[in-house]
Order: structure tokens, then sequence, then C-alpha cells
């Protein structure tokens, strides 16, 4: 069977509700190794866009912007060209190593399991044009389900494996190597298809969350060998770009759009109204001690971060609703909980607001006015146990002494 399929069909027009279909499957997942001088190299190498010719591309981006203004509404709808996505792919594995030059290095593998994305698109046309012209002045939220053209991204089994060498990596990985286990993730992203500034709807909004088919849980384990390795990996990346990387990043005569606008206008990119919302039902993380024995295990509920932008400014907020942490070493149950979130919250009988252990907001007016960040902490009931806090403080101090042994 092949491995990589492309299929590209063009519709008849006025026969399909799309006017071209893509279809992408990739049975096989490839492997990337990271080596950083090599990816240096290669960005420096690419970069051959001088001073000048980044002004001249800036230039164009702006004269092509007030063009679009100019265009009536009825007309971009008109020229709309509409693509009906499928794709499935064996998503790559991205390895890290500790060291290029040896075969029996430590690697730090993210898989990324299997990726799907479809579409759904609009079918909008003269009644778009209308909703555009009915939607109010200010902020009125999402628009209409059939203005959004509508992706759906998929993400299933992704797994992080900290193994000591390649070769064991190939075998089928033991459950002690496993940094993070499977877990899933679904995505879903609505664009309009009227143009940014001719309505006052959402433009953008993006809604993420674990899967179902994870049990909504992402679920960690950690061992002072574990800490220790990833330690090791991260510092060999960090060394490995040690070479002067020059004037990299966002180039300057583009960087610098908008700085010649009228006073009052903004930039075309700062219009465009954005919503996200990404949801983490429940994480647990499992510290293990020297001998695989279980020391204590955190578990956090409800995490929530959502942010939005607007002609008004921009906003994040993030929600925590429970967290708890177990002593894994204690020999009676009924004294293993270090630490619990609002232990009265059952009894309370308030709403979210009320038995949230954290929630942060975070205000940017575009205006001028003084940026806003509101607190609100709930009740943390804490113990106090010894040997296990000294335990804990050895678990983490593990990395650094093996470095320094090293």
């Amino acid at each position: 069977a092949p491995q990589w399929t492309f299929r590209l069909l063009h519709c008849p027009a006025k026969l399909q509700p799309v006017d071209q279909r893509l279809e992408v499957t990739v049975a096989t997942p490839l492997e990337i190794v990271h080596n950083a001088r090599l990816l240096d190299r290669v960005r420096r190498f690419l970069d051959v866009l001088g001073e000048s010719e980044r002004a001249e591309l800036a230039q164009l981006v702006r004269q092509q912007a007030e063009s679009l203004r100019e265009v009536t509404l009825e007309s971009v709808l008109a020229r709309r060209k509409s693509t009906d996505v499928q794709l499935r792919l064996a998503a790559p594995r991205l390895i890290l190593p500790q060291d290029l030059s040896s075969p029996d290095t430590g690697v730090l593998v993210l898989d990324m399991g299997a990726i799907s994305l479809a579409s759904m698109v609009a079918q909008g046309g003269e009644t778009a044009a209308a909703a555009a012209a009915d939607a109010p002045a200010e902020g009125s939220g999402d628009g209409p389900e059939w203005l959004y053209d509508r992706f759906a991204l998929s993400i299933s089994s992704i797994q992080v494996i900290l193994s000591p060498s390649r070769a064991t990596l190939r075998a089928a990985p033991e459950r002690a190597h496993y940094l993070v286990y499977e877990l899933g993730v679904d995505v879903g992203l609505q664009r309009c298809i009227l143009p940014p500034s001719s309505h006052a709807f959402n433009h953008v909004v993006v809604s993420g969350s674990l899967s179902e088919a994870s049990s909504q849980s992402l679920h960690l384990q950690l061992s002072p060998e574990q800490l220790r390795m990833a330690a090791a990996i991260l510092e060999s990346l960090q060394s490995g770009t040690a070479e002067p990387a020059g004037e990299a990043g966002v180039p300057a005569a583009l960087a610098a759009e908008g700085a010649d606008l009228p006073a009052g206008a903004q930039p075309l990119a700062t219009i465009e109204r954005t919503r996200a919302r990404f949801l983490v039902q429940r994480v647990r993380l499992s510290l293990v001690g020297r001998e695989g024995a279980p020391l204590a295990s955190l578990h956090a509920g409800g995490i929530e971060l959502t942010a939005h932008r607007d002609v008004s400014g921009q906003g994040a907020q993030f929600r925590l609703d429970e967290l708890y942490v177990d002593d894994r070493t204690a020999a009676d149950p009924l004294r293993s909980r270090l630490v619990e979130s609002n232990p009265s919250r059952a009894s309370a009988g308030g709403g979210p607001e009320e038995s949230s252990l954290v929630q942060l907001q975070y205000l940017r007016s575009a205006a001028g006015a003084a940026d806003e960040l509101h607190v609100r902490f709930n009740r943390l009931h804490l113990e106090w146990n010894p040997a296990t806090i000294t335990a804990l403080l050895a678990f983490f101090r593990s990395p650094a002494a093996g470095a320094a042994a090293a």
C-alpha cells in the first residue's frame, strides 16, 4: 500500500458546494532528529533578503491592503474559492538526542501520534453580506455558524518518551521510560468568510481541549533519572546553538509596518477580532523515587485559558479549579493528603467563581489606558510532613548534583 497519498479534485462550477477537494494521507510517520547547528546554518543560508528588499516587501503588503479596502464586499464574496480539506497523517516523531555522535546516547522523543483534519466550508454569499451590514458596530461576539469556515483538528496518541538509548527506543518502550502517557487533543477553528474590516463579529474563533479518547487527562511520570537525563538533553540543545545567529527574527521593515499610520489608526492585523479557549480537564503528575517506589502525586483539574482581542484591546484569563497533592509514602491513607484546595467546597454550594482555586484576568486597552490585572485566590489547605518534604527536595536537587558530578 502507498505510504503517501495526495488527491486534489476540481469540482464543476455550481454542481458542488465547494470549488475543490484536497485529501492527503500519510500512513507511516517520519523521524526527525534535531540538529541545532545544522538548522541554524540552513536558516542563515535562507535569510538572504537585504534591508531594501524587506522595505519593498513591506510596501507591497501595505499597497495590497489598501486596494482590498476599496473592493466591495459583494465582489470579494463572488471571487471567494472554497476548498474541502481532509487530512489523515501519521505525525512525525521529533527525536532530541543528548549526544549526536554517540549511538547509545539518551533521547527525548516527542511522538505526535496521528493527526486528522476535516473542514466544513461556509455557504455564505448574499446572505453573508447582509449579515455584515446588519451587525452592530461594537463587539457582537460570534456570528451565525454559516458565516464561518470550520476546521476540526484531532491529534491522538500523543506521547513523550525519555529513553536511555536509540536501541531501547526501537523495541517496545518500557512503562518506566514514558514521560507523558498517551493523550489526545481536539481543536476547533472557525474563520469568518467576510473580510475582517467589514463586520463586527469575532473573525477567528479557536477552542480546544483534551479529547475524550484520552480520558480527558494529562498523565506525567517523573523519576530522578528522567529529570537528570532531560536536563542534560536540554543543556546539549542550548550548547548546540552557541554560534552567532546574526540578525534573525522579524525583519525590521516588516516589524515597523504601521508605524507611519495616521494618528488613531491601527495596523491591519490588529482589527481582527479573535477569541480563543483551551481546557485541560485533568492533570496528574507522579513522582517516583530512585527504586521505582511512588513518592508523591499531584492532581489538578479544571485548567482553562481564554484570550480575546478586538479593536478596544486584548485580554487573557486563567482558571484553576482544584489542586491536591498526595504523599504516596504515608502508611495511613487518612494522613496522606499534603495539599488540598478549598476542602469545604462541596458543602459551600457556590458556583465556579466561588469554588475555583485561582482566577487571573489581564486586560490591556488599545486606547492607551492603564493595564489591569485581577487575581482571585481561594482557600488552600496544607499538611506538613518533614520526611516527605525532605525527600521531595532531594528529588529536585538530583539533576544539579548529577551535573556537578559530571
